[in-house]
């Protein structure tokens, strides 16, 4: 109900705003909703053509710093930090330089020093935006350069900045937000900084209230309205957070981050085709610019749909070489379609073009895939180790290595690998099967045993298992004294007829073990029992090839010796 009321408040005041002309928003607040609607290529022409016509306002050339840091915020994958905190520290202190009076830019300034962790420079640089300030407690109107309201706003925006500092303290950060309040309760800025520093420690309840607050100051910003989404999302409020964005739209139906937002909701429940309807919208008003595209991009191959993916990346890379993650994405995508080669080379392009600090996990994982599937597994083992060195702690990581190894036949090194995750306390039935096969390979027969073992201790039915452990007690049992192989070729045969035209190989195998093993204990033991069962096997044999010989002879000699 709270929330219905307030979209109708919303409504009546967008039907008010609409009247024309001199309520109309300046090109200021154009530029910067440019920014919020993550248009950062249209709207950095837009604070090119403000500063032209103003080239000593401050403001503009604060807002024109954030429009960097927040392409920065929104998507670091493509962009690094060193990409836009040189032009936002350029900006940041031109104005500086035209406005000193301002405290702005100081602020800014500060603000990309902590991202760089340089933090000692960005509390002299805080410092100085408050010394162009009253102290507080004093008359907030008395600076003329200074208004209360831009006060509250840079203080709040101080707090801001000092969110992204390691060593923050939620007391500290609320009481610099109370001091903006003091200067001037009714920037709603400041409510929607107020609800970040609640959500960075976990305080929903009082998040809400802030961003509540910000959007009754301000009921035309769908900003707190996304922002409360997000904080349900965060919940796993899915239902509650869907409504939100819904409300949003409702209010705004250009804000941009709200089809964002909304559509990778939808794709967190599994709706692609409406989380790509959204995504289709959120381009659209995103002014279709190249960044948008890249966005798209990158959730179309969350969405799985590989090839619409491709088709996108394709599109840009026609015109635009210089957003390297989409090679990124087009290595994975070629990979998801089988396209191997492709694949390769675009994950080859990806690392040649790429900084260092791009560089992540899964870039390594699927380039040591692709290289598997081109038949290079000894370079794809150096890949799955750059990646292991990244995260030691992904155990799939180290099975790759193990297969890699075992399929260029580097048996030791192989099991090596599976010890490893022996010992991290990661090694699954998987593991153990393929580190018995590596040791019935080398011949290391009591090993391979104990390993499938280990395996049928906790699985009896796999198949493959029971298989190789009679191949190896064949080595074992060398005397037939123990009759291991043949308890394992006993257990084989029921799973194998299972499907007896795929596993022929293997039952024809396990019948003609039995056939001599149980001729081998008539020989030793004179019972015609052994006897008959080998008569058996040899029935079944005959059944399968009716004119395998040692069949027909063993058949022939044991009727002799037991004619009953």
């Amino acid at each position: 109900m709270l929330r219905t009321l307030r979209i109708i408040g919303c409504l009546t005041a967008l039907v008010l705003i609409s009247i024309p002309s001199s309520f109309a928003q300046d090109d200021l607040k154009s530029a910067i909703k440019l920014t919020e609607s993550e248009q950062f290529e249209t709207a950095r022409k837009s604070f090119d053509a403000l500063i032209a016509k103003e080239p000593n306002n401050g403001d503009n050339y604060y807002y024109y710093g954030l429009c960097w840091i927040r392409q920065f915020m929104v998507d670091s994958m493509s962009v690094t930090l060193k990409e836009v905190a040189d032009p936002a520290l350029l900006n940041f202190n031109k104005g500086i330089e035209k406005d000193p009076a301002n405290p702005l830019n100081y602020i800014g300034s500060g603000r990309v020093k902590i991202l760089l962790g340089k933090y000692a420079d960005a509390s002299k640089d805080f410092q100085k935006a408050k010394d162009l300030m009253p102290l507080r407690g004093m008359n907030y109107k008395k600076s003329a350069t200074v208004p209360p309201a831009k006060q509250a706003l840079a203080y709040a925006k101080i707090a801001e900045a000092m969110l992204k500092s390691p060593d923050k303290k939620k007391e500290e950060l609320l009481d610099i937000i109370e001091n903006a309040v003091e200067r001037d309760a009714n920037v709603s800025e400041v409510y929607l900084i107020k609800g970040d520093i609640y959500l960075e420690y976990n305080d929903g309840s009082n998040a809400i209230i802030a961003y509540n607050k910000a959007n009754d100051l301000d009921p035309l910003s769908c900003k707190a309205m996304v922002k409360i989404g997000q904080l349900w999302v965060r919940g796993k409020a899915y239902t509650d957070a869907l409504g939100y964005y819904k409300d949003a739209i409702k209010i705004d139906s250009a804000f941009a981050p709200a089809y964002r937002e909304r559509a990778e909701l939808y794709g967190l429940a599994g709706q692609w085709e409406n989380a790509i309807k959204d995504y289709q919208k959120f381009l659209d008003l995103s002014g279709k610019n190249t960044y948008a595209k890249v966005r798209y991009a990158s959730f179309l191959f969350m969405a799985k749909k590989y090839e619409e993916a491709l088709s996108v990346i394709n599109e840009v890379l026609a015109t635009d070489q210089s957003y390297t993650v989409l090679y990124r994405i087009a290595g994975y995508s070629y990979y998801e379609t089988a396209k191997y080669p492709e694949g390769l080379k675009s994950i080859e392009t990806f690392f040649k073009e790429s900084k260092p600090e791009k560089i992540i996990v899964s870039d390594y994982v699927y380039w040591g895939d692709l290289l598997v599937k081109t038949n290079d597994d000894k370079l794809a083992i150096e890949k799955y180790q750059k990646a292991y060195e990244i995260d030691s702690t992904n155990c799939d990581l180290l099975s790759k290595m193990a297969k890699s190894y075992t399929k260029i036949k580097d048996y030791p090194n192989s099991i090596i690998i599976y010890e490893k995750k022996l010992n991290k306390n990661c090694i699954t039935l998987n593991d153990y099967y393929e580190m018995g096969k590596n040791y019935y390979n080398l011949q290391q027969w009591e090993k391979a045993d104990t390993a499938f073992g280990t395996v049928l201790a906790k699985k009896p039915d796999f198949y493959n298992a029971i298989n190789y452990r009679a191949k190896v007690n064949i080595n074992i049992d060398t005397l037939y004294k123990l009759g291991s192989t043949a308890k394992y070729y006993e257990m084989l045969i029921p799973l194998a007829l299972k499907d007896s035209v795929k596993n022929i190989k293997d039952i024809y195998t396990a019948y003609d073990y039995l056939r001599f093993y149980y001729y081998k204990q008539y020989l030793i033991n004179k019972k015609c029992e052994d006897a008959k069962k080998s008569i058996a096997f040899c029935e079944k044999i005959l059944a399968i090839d009716p004119k395998d010989q040692k069949a027909l002879d063993t058949r022939t000699t044991l009727k002799t010796k037991c004619p009953n």
